[in-house]
């Protein structure tokens, strides 16, 4: 560990010297093909899909009609993963407040390896009627097919697994572990959003921060936020914030509504401070615990409920997929923002490049996973290695790896579903 942790330093002491040499001191002014280069000579991946979005997931809609049989009391309906009568753990992709004799359009996002999922009906009592997909995109419950008697394995909001590398713009490991968040969505109205976030891990050694960008909400329609658990992530955080204000809400560069979360990831899972200065792990990545570099904690949760301002009915089409969590780290006196592919670029609390961005390296440092159990690598093994013909990584099954779909985005597009178990956590 200590070899492998000295020669990654070492490597990144000569990049960053590199870099260094180019930039200025208040925001990136790096030559974009120069940054591309060194980016993608350290990437797990050799030849990179030109087209890569790195995109698991895909959208959904289906027309629903609220017609049982002999039950007039039907309070709601729902998307559901699986059977509720035959497996547990199904999630809720989607669900909406109804009444018997409506027609009700849902939305929702499901991994694009995929094609099954349930509807169901429920009544004010809590009783299910439930109908699989079969390839249809419009529903109704009074078929053969309508499942209703049993007992009930009740569902759970539907979350995502959202992996963050800690070292952009410098090549990292790409064990993207470094900030592990688990969310999951809820709209019990138009006006009402409840986010439920779990940081699980933290493979880091530096400090760094977290926010989740609303896209497309503005922040002048949001009326409060407020947190279920009483307390925030990092409650009693004994020094200034550095990254993130004290306020729950905040507005982006563009107008949008950004939630802070925490300002240090480290203190949320183990809030100790060692000889004056907050302990520094790896938490929850590693499979043995070795005193001063890894240690495991419980994960840590809190739900957040944003109200939109009266008569502002703005979250019927937030998705997991279109918010835009991301975390925030110190480099050379800059504070860079880690989004997901989708929104590498987007600066929306810190200024941290002047705009040469089209010379992309396709490369992601955060990336979405349509799971809410999601394994992430273990410190140090790469998710997916595939250079001069070697597969290597916590995730190389072949034809269901990695590094196969970073080369091309229409194969293995299931590789996240073989982990190497002994090189995830």
């Amino acid at each position: 560990m200590r070899e492998m942790k000295t020669t990654k330093a070492i490597k990144a002491i000569a990049i960053l010297a590199i870099i260094s040499a180019i930039c200025a001191c208040r925001k990136m002014d790096i030559d974009p093909q120069q940054m591309k280069d060194i980016t993608l000579g350290e990437f797990p991946i050799d030849t990179v899909d030109s087209h890569h979005d790195w995109n698991l997931v895909q959208q959904m809609m289906v027309v629903v009609k609220v017609d049982v049989p002999d039950d007039d009391r039907i309070s709601k309906v729902q998307i559901l993963t699986g059977n509720p009568y035959t497996t547990k753990g199904t999630e809720i992709m989607a669900e909406k407040f109804t009444q018997s004799g409506s027609r009700v359009v849902l939305t929702f996002e499901m991994p694009i390896t995929e094609n099954d999922f349930w509807v169901a009906a429920i009544n004010r009592d809590g009783k299910y009627y439930v109908v699989p997909s079969d390839n249809k995109d419009v529903f109704s419950f009074t078929g053969s097919d309508v499942i209703s008697n049993g007992d009930i394995h009740q569902p759970t909001q539907q979350a995502f697994t959202y992996l963050f590398e800690q070292d952009f713009p410098l090549p990292g490991d790409f064990d993207f572990n470094d900030v592990v968040l688990r969310i999951a969505k809820e709209s019990p109205s138009a006006n009402i959003l409840k986010l439920k976030v779990t940081l699980a891990a933290v493979g880091a050694d530096k400090m760094m921060g977290a926010c989740i960008r609303l896209q497309g909400i503005n922040y002048d329609d949001v009326e409060s936020v407020t947190i279920d658990e009483g307390t925030r992530f990092d409650e009693n955080y004994p020094v200034n914030r550095y990254f993130i204000s004290n306020d729950l809400l905040t507005k982006a560069m563009d107008g949008s509504a950004v939630i802070n979360l925490f300002d240090d990831a480290h203190w949320v899972l183990n809030p100790t401070e060692k000889e004056g200065r907050i302990v520094r792990m790896h938490y929850n990545t590693t499979k043995y615990v070795k005193e001063d570099e890894s240690a495991t904690m419980p994960e840590q949760t809190r739900t957040y409920t944003i109200v939109a301002k009266e008569g502002k009915d703005i979250f019927s089409y937030v998705t997991l997929s279109n918010i835009d969590p991301f975390i925030i780290e110190a480099y050379n006196s800059l504070c860079m923002e880690v989004h997901t592919y989708k929104y590498k670029y987007t600066q929306a609390l810190w200024q941290f490049h002047n705009g040469q961005t089209a010379d992309d390296d396709h490369v992601a440092w955060a990336m979405l996973m349509p799971s809410s159990t999601f394994q992430y690598p273990v410190e140090g093994i790469p998710i997916g290695r595939y250079r001069n013909g070697e597969i290597f990584g916590a995730y190389s099954r072949f034809n269901h790896s990695f590094g196969q779909w970073g080369r091309n985005k229409d194969t293995s597009r299931d590789w996240w579903k073989y982990p190497n178990s002994a090189q995830v956590y």
